[in-house]
């Protein structure tokens, strides 16, 4: 991802398969353990396949059920690091949460993940979706709810400040440096991204961030686009669809009935049991997404079914008509279907988007 040219550029990207069974709660889905191989390989297919970037999110808790949803999880920045020796080309981002890193320790490790691939490096700072997988740390300040984004804009600002200056003296509220240094600093600040949906959320991303990823919430473009204008900033918006692709849209719709007649609801409960502890306004979006018809799965994004015209169509329509920015793609059995996208859909894609003035490629653009 890349912020630094303003004309029209579409990025793809894949949400990598870090926690069990990928995104999907299903007995009738794939199911495996996330392993250093499985992730190497996806991304060296993505980065072959023309992709622009890799997207890891972390997890430290997971929703039990049938499926075991999500009770296996590597760790995002070690991962990503560690994948960067295997590829050259795609940009590599990894999900960060300022509760477990003091910010001076996390400018030195993002960094130094940056040195290792060559500066493709960047991260997305969650402040908590659901604060359980925190709260069994005992890492969780009294009132750090209703302070998530106050505390997350000082640990950014530290962290920005360390990848610039020779040293950072810092008294905050939460966070408090004198004449810190962090060395080496990254050749260029590593992108920013930030999933928040609350009006805090897109105001924090609006203020901070070079992308939001807005998942399937599609209100929510035109809003932080407007918020980072006032803030004087432009702004990328990345969503995610959930790809089940197959030779004809009957036997794509057939496939994921499938996986949907498979919904592993006890996991799905946790899920939502998880969103409902907290009273922020996201998370009633966030339920409701839960318990549609469509549901198969935590994290998807947009469900498309259908064969490669058809899935090339909904793509550049969420470019050309839903003014998305970069899309990247979950699936149900991660290697051959991220093939398939890249041999059949995203040279379609591609053609029609050039059509339209809409560059790609070109490793997301960057100088």
């Amino acid at each position: 991802m890349d912020t630094t040219d303003t004309s029209r550029h579409a990025e793809f990207g894949v949400f990598m398969p870090v926690a069990s069974n990928g995104f999907l709660f299903s007995t009738a889905a794939p199911r495996f353990e996330p392993s250093f191989g499985h992730n190497r390989d996806v991304a060296r297919l993505a980065e072959q396949g023309g992709l622009d970037f890799a997207f890891w999110m972390g997890k430290w808790r997971g929703y039990g059920g049938t499926t075991g949803f999500w009770d296996q999880s590597l760790e995002p920045l070690t991962l990503a690091t560690a994948v960067a020796a295997s590829t050259e080309r795609i940009r590599l981002f990894a999900t960060v949460s300022p509760l477990l890193l003091h910010p001076a320790v996390a400018a030195k490790t993002i960094a130094t993940a940056d040195e290792c691939s060559g500066g493709r490096f960047g991260i997305n700072v969650v402040t908590g979706n659901t604060l359980d997988e925190y709260l069994q740390m005992g890492l969780v300040p009294d009132g750090y709810d209703g302070a998530r984004y106050e505390y997350a804009e000082e640990w950014c600002e530290v962290v920005k400040r360390l990848w610039a200056e020779d040293s950072v003296t810092f008294d905050g509220r939460f966070f408090h440096l004198a004449d810190c240094v962090s060395r080496p600093k990254p050749a260029r600040r590593p992108t920013i991204v930030c999933a928040g949906l609350s009006d805090e959320g897109l105001a924090f991303t609006a203020r901070q961030a070079d992308y939001s990823f807005v998942g399937n919430a599609s209100p929510a473009v035109a809003k932080v686009r407007e918020l980072a204008a006032r803030a004087g900033r432009g702004i990328r918006v990345v969503t995610n669809l959930f790809v089940v692709q197959d030779s004809t849209d009957g036997r794509a719709r057939a496939r994921f009935d499938r996986i949907r007649a498979g919904l592993d609801t006890e996991a799905l409960d946790n899920v939502i049991a998880g969103f409902t502890r907290s009273d922020r306004s996201s998370y009633e979006f966030r339920t409701h997404f839960l318990r549609a018809p469509d549901t198969v799965g935590f994290g998807t994004g947009t469900t498309v079914t259908g064969s490669a015209e058809t899935v090339a169509e909904r793509i550049v329509a969420e470019v050309v008509d839903n003014d998305i920015d970069s899309v990247q793609f979950t699936f149900p059995d991660y290697l051959p279907d991220l093939e398939a996208l890249c041999a059949d859909v995203l040279p379609i894609v591609r053609e029609r988007l050039a059509r339209q003035g809409i560059t790609t490629g070109e490793g997301s653009r960057r100088g």
